[in-house]
């Protein structure tokens, strides 16, 4: 009885592979079929999942540049023209890029969000030194700084979403793609509009002194002086603060850092533009903001 199970199994071994090759051949039409079934039934499902990610992202979209459209009006004209040109001409490479290869296009609109986040966190000292942020992370910093108006941070992050299932899912059609595009140049826009306060390097390498006669030269150390843009663009105010570094170069907006190690006391120089003789400053720590572009 043993020898003749042991035979059965022996037989059910090499039997098995030949009943399974018949069984394909014989029903391969069959399985093709539901497999065609189940993949177009995935692919049908992830499009439309997809188109409803879009759907949401141009609506949030929407409803942002409402929102940009109601903050009150800069009260003055742009001060910094360079940058307002180079946020024009960033768009406008985005757009051309756009018309030959819509991917590359969502990838460098992804690089300028990423970019800016870091930029308004830069500006109002909140960036902290760092080089990189992760872009969840410099969205929630950039509510809890600004009080981000509705729908911004979550549109950012739909957008954000959306574009890692179209670079990396490798879903969509370059419609699609086009469609993201659109969307997030209108987060862009609306980032780029919102107010906040901009110092712009106005003057450096000012001599400052330790007496109010300007005969007792503060060694290394010189005098930056910015010009200071408030939200809106209310109101422009000059200030000089010290810096041992040499970056600075003028028309560039610049982070709010400092180096709180290294300090001064009262301080005095001549303004360059009147020759007249002002306080600098009663106490200081060092001025060490980067220039915003290399962010």
């Amino acid at each position: 009885m043993t020898e003749f199970a042991t035979l059965l199994q022996a037989l059910a071994a090499i039997l098995w592979p030949l009943f399974a090759f018949t069984a394909l051949f014989v029903f391969r039409s069959q399985i093709e079929d539901i497999a065609r079934r189940l993949k177009k039934g995935k692919l049908l499902g992830q499009e439309i999942e997809l188109d409803e990610s879009l759907n949401r992202l141009d609506k949030s979209a929407t409803s942002i540049e409402k929102t940009i459209a109601e903050l009150p009006p800069q009260t003055t004209e742009p001060l910094n023209q360079q940058e307002q040109a180079r946020e024009e001409r960033v768009i406008d490479e985005i757009l051309f890029e756009a018309a030959r290869s819509p991917k590359v296009a969502l990838i460098r609109l992804a690089s300028e969000l990423e970019k800016l986040t870091r930029q308004l966190l830069a500006s109002t000292g909140h960036l902290n030194g760092r080089k990189h942020i992760p872009v969840a992370h410099a969205i929630v910093e950039l509510h809890e700084t600004f009080g981000l108006p509705r729908h911004v941070p979550s549109s950012i992050k739909l957008f954000w979403e959306t574009r890692n299932r179209l670079i990396h899912g490798g879903e969509g059609t370059d419609e699609d793609i086009l469609r993201a595009v659109d969307s997030g140049l209108t987060i862009l826009k609306a980032l780029q509009a919102f107010p906040c306060e901009i110092n712009t390097v106005y003057n450096t390498g000012v001599d400052l002194f330790a007496n109010e006669e300007l005969t007792d030269l503060i060694p290394n150390v010189k005098g930056v002086i910015l010009e200071t843009t408030a939200p809106g663009g209310a109101t422009k105010t000059f200030r000089i603060f010290p810096t041992t570094k040499t970056h600075f170069q003028k028309g560039h907006q610049v982070a709010w850092e400092w180096n709180m190690q290294n300090g001064w006391g009262p301080s005095w120089y001549r303004d360059p533009d009147t020759g007249e003789v002002k306080s600098a400053f009663h106490s200081s720590a060092e001025f060490v903001g980067r220039h915003l572009d290399e962010l």
